[in-house]
Order: C-alpha cells, then sequence, then structure tokens
C-alpha cells in the first residue's frame, strides 16, 4: 500500500508537470520509482545514503552547509562513489551550530550556493533509493532546493534507518509506535554502537552518511542477505 501510495502521488505530479521544461535530471526525477518490483530482492536495487549539515535545527530558518552522499549497489559501499560538497549557507553560522559540526565561515565562503551544489547532487543520486537517519530532518533541506528549482519534491523512495533498525532489528515481530520509537532515542550513535560502527568524521556530512549507509548494510544482512524481497523494506522504512 505504501509503494502504491507514492507511485499515485509520483503520477500525479508527472501528469501535472509533463508539460513544464525540465531539464534531463528534474525529468529522469519523475520516473524514480518506474523500475521497483516490490518482489525482486533488495539488495538487487542501488542506494543512496545521504546527511546534510545546516547552521541549526529551525526547518524554516536555517539552511544547509555540506552535503554527504555514498552509493550502495548490491549491498556493497562504493567508496569511489561518493559525493561531497561545502554550501554557502548565505548568512551567518551561530556559535551554537559551529560548536556541533565545526564547520566556521571561512570554509563556506568560497563554496558554491545550495541552487549550484543541488544541481550535481541530484545528478549524483538519479533515481537510486535515498536512505537517511531520521530522514524528514534532511529531506526538508533537500526537498526545499527541489521545490524551488522545480516545483516538486524528490520522487525518490526514501526510506528511513531509524524506522528499519526499530522494526527489523529490534522488533521484527512486533513494531512499537512511533511515540515508544521516539522514547528510545534510536540516533545514529545508538544504532552504529549496537553494530560496532565506529563513526568517523561525526557531525560531517560524509562521515554520518557513511555511517548511515554501514548501518543500512547490517540491516540488509537482516533481510536474509538483501535476498529478502524489496516490500519488506518499503512496509516499515518507507517514509513519505
Amino acid at each position: 500500500m505504501k509503494l502504491f501510495m507514492a507511485r499515485l502521488r509520483n503520477r500525479l505530479t508527472s501528469i501535472r508537470f509533463r508539460n513544464r521544461e525540465l531539464d534531463s535530471s528534474a525529468r529522469d526525477n519523475l520516473k524514480s520509482l518506474d523500475h521497483l518490483v516490490p518482489s525482486r530482492p533488495a539488495k538487487s536495487y542501488r542506494y543512496v545514503a545521504i546527511d546534510v549539515e545546516t547552521t541549526g535545527v529551525n526547518l524554516h530558518r536555517d539552511r544547509m552547509l555540506s552535503i554527504g552522499a555514498v552509493r550502495i549497489v548490491e549491498g556493497k559501499i562504493l567508496l569511489g562513489k561518493t559525493f561531497s560538497e561545502m554550501v554557502n549557507p548565505d548568512r551567518e553560522i551561530p556559535g551554537a551550530s559551529i560548536k556541533v559540526h565545526g564547520i566556521v565561515p571561512s570554509q563556506t565562503a568560497a563554496a558554491r550556493f545550495a541552487g549550484e551544489v543541488f544541481t550535481d547532487f541530484l545528478n549524483f543520486l538519479g533515481m537510486d533509493i535515498l536512505v537517511a537517519h531520521h530522514a524528514g530532518f534532511d529531506l526538508h533541506f533537500l526537498n526545499r532546493m527541489m521545490k524551488q528549482k522545480y516545483g516538486f519534491p524528490l520522487q525518490n523512495l526514501i526510506l528511513d534507518t531509524e524506522k528499519l533498525y526499530c522494526e527489523i532489528v529490534l522488533h521484527p515481530l512486533r513494531p512499537p509506535s512511533r511515540a515508544s520509537r521516539i522514547q528510545s532515542g534510536y540516533t545514529l550513535d545508538a544504532i552504529a554502537d549496537h553494530f560496532g560502527i565506529e563513526i568517523q568524521d561525526r557531525h560531517t556530512a560524509m562521515g554520518d552518511a557513511l555511517a548511515t549507509a554501514m548501518i543500512f548494510q547490517r540491516i540488509l544482512a537482516r533481510l536474509n542477505n538483501g535476498l529478502d524481497p524489496m516490500r519488506r523494506l518499503v512496509k516499515t522504512g518507507y517514509r513519505f
């Protein structure tokens, strides 16, 4: 049902924009769900694990500072296929934010603005399945750029590792409520620790994207080494 709803929304968006002038990357993005077959093994698909660092946590006021992304093919992290770039936020970086990610104004002063960086990121992402931890936050900033440039949000299937971990690894028989997941605090650090993953360069977009990719690898391994059907991931980890 979740994939059906995603495809329905995608179809309506495609109809709405079919006569608009769009560049090839945006036009291709409208086809991101076409290749998905729920019965195919989850491992047979391509994924991109992402993370964004921002000037703060206010979804309306704050802006992106960096984007990191790692591609996963056949369950393997391709370290030679990554995307990592600083973003000029065109505004002050609060001191409280710098204490978290360590990105200072001198690092972003010569960086490209978000619109330019996002264009290259979208080309990198292509039609792959997007994977993020607490995906709603990262997705908000990416979709802000997508909507500004093209008028519609990213059409890629999106999986949230927090949901996947909770419902596939911890509670495979009876998934808990959203409220109980929040109370348990399944942070990136906590899940990485569960799997024995040491996060390098924590609170950098590339470091956190790589950690998310490694966590996703471990989750795939719980699905019969990725041979279980894609519908299992969509059922538990899909996020609108």
